[in-house]
């Protein structure tokens, strides 16, 4: 044993130790580590599926359908105009209207944003023709004065296809603000899941003339990108094209909303850890009975010629087992749970009789697993177990043996 400390010796006796070191009571608690340690992986793995998904879900939904790069001038000069043309992230490029109006049915007034396509750029929303629920997105083309809105605003407004709707639209007047009130026919409804469902209709801009739309909000281009977390990007090298354009990007309009989710995931994501954190204290609790329990057997090994070092190896790697046991099992098992997270909710609501999602726009729960939290979530578990199992590992190797031998 005066040799550097065989590998394959430590780990059979760190297992001889696991399954049959110390007393039963000694035992016991390194089992509750080691399930707690378990515990609290798979549930932080879950949780943080979870919020992935909801937060996947979030910007699939509402970046669909809204402008990833608007630009407020429109035609674009041939200098923008060729840079989006060789740029391949960009999907698409059109005319838009943006204004601020107020749905009125005679029993309701709901505040909306009212936008307008047109005809030829209704072929790339596919996302909001895949949430149409009642009619088709193309009646904007075929009708002119149609209007699609959200089908829970249509619900709350207590309107179906074919009604009219009365739409005022805000006009600047000197120091004050008025409304113009136009009229539409209902033609669809659609139901994304977000907040867009009770506050954004559509209109066909072919309807006017640009001159006409702009006395009513901001007529410009809108770029929609195959990747729309490299709007930042774009919207900088068309400003740098062109300092005085006049632009907004999806981070810009809707960043807060992002921030809000990605504080409440980091959050989340530290109180959660403190669950890995109570086990790892149970980890130096069962480390220090076991050597408490074995100080005999040490002095023995001490006496035989086993090193310090071999002794701080041995019980270290008794933690790290332990350590490489909860976090992989843990792992899998918070993996296992996110497949069946929505059996899961449905059992819970069975017995509280409340379902989770009840009130939300989502009908199950989404998840979403990411390698690269996985890989965190795993490294940092175990490298805070294995920190655990040192201190009594090295009060082990620092005992004396003449103390002990009696």
């Amino acid at each position: 044993m005066h040799a550097s400390p065989r590998w394959p010796l430590l780990a059979q006796m760190s297992v001889r130790l696991l399954l049959q070191g110390g007393n039963g009571f000694a035992r016991f608690v390194t089992w509750v580590s080691l399930f707690g340690l378990l515990l609290g992986v798979a549930i932080l793995t879950l949780v943080v599926s979870v919020m992935n998904g909801f937060d996947y879900e979030l910007k699939q939904r509402l970046l669909g359908n809204i402008p990833h790069v608007s630009i407020a001038q429109t035609p674009l000069n041939a200098t923008l105009s060729d840079d989006l043309a060789n740029d391949a992230n960009v999907r698409s490029v059109g005319k838009y209207f943006q204004g601020v109006g107020l749905v009125n049915t005679g029993r309701h007034s709901q505040p909306v944003s009212v936008i307008g396509f047109a005809a030829a750029e209704l072929a790339q929303m596919d996302v909001l023709e895949q949430a149409m629920q009642q009619g088709n997105l193309t009646n904007l083309q075929h009708f002119g004065d149609a209007l699609v809105m959200g089908e829970p605003l249509a619900r709350y407004q207590g309107l179906s296809v074919g009604d009219a709707v009365t739409v005022g639209l805000t006009i600047s007047q000197g120091d004050s603000v008025a409304l113009r009130w136009l009229r539409f026919n209902l033609v669809g409804t659609f139901e994304l899941g977000a907040e867009t469902d009770y506050s954004m209709v559509l209109v066909n801009l072919d309807l006017h003339e640009d001159a006409y739309w702009r006395t009513l909000g901001q007529v410009g281009t809108r770029v929609m990108l195959h990747d729309p977390l490299q709007a930042g990007r774009t919207g900088a090298r068309l400003h740098e094209l062109q300092p005085e354009l006049s632009l907004a990007t999806w981070e810009s309009v809707y960043g807060e909303l992002f921030q809000a989710v990605r504080l409440e995931k980091a959050m989340m994501f530290v109180l959660l850890f403190l669950v890995v954190a109570i086990a790892a204290f149970n980890i130096v609790a069962g480390q220090s009975m076991m050597v408490y329990d074995k100080r005999a057997q040490i002095a023995m090994l001490r006496t035989l010629g086993a090193e310090r070092g071999f002794i701080l190896s041995l019980f270290l790697s008794q933690g790290a087992l332990v350590a490489l046991f909860g976090t992989g099992i843990g792992l899998a098992v918070g993996l296992l749970m996110t497949a069946y997270v929505n059996e899961l909710v449905d059992f819970l609501a069975a017995i509280s009789g409340q379902h989770l999602l009840d009130g939300s726009y989502f009908v199950t729960v989404p998840t979403r697993i990411v390698t690269a939290d996985l890989l965190i979530i795993g490294s940092i578990s175990f490298i805070l177990a294995v920190l655990a199992a040192w201190a009594p590992a090295r009060r082990a190797s620092q005992l004396n043996p003449a103390q002990f031998l009696h």
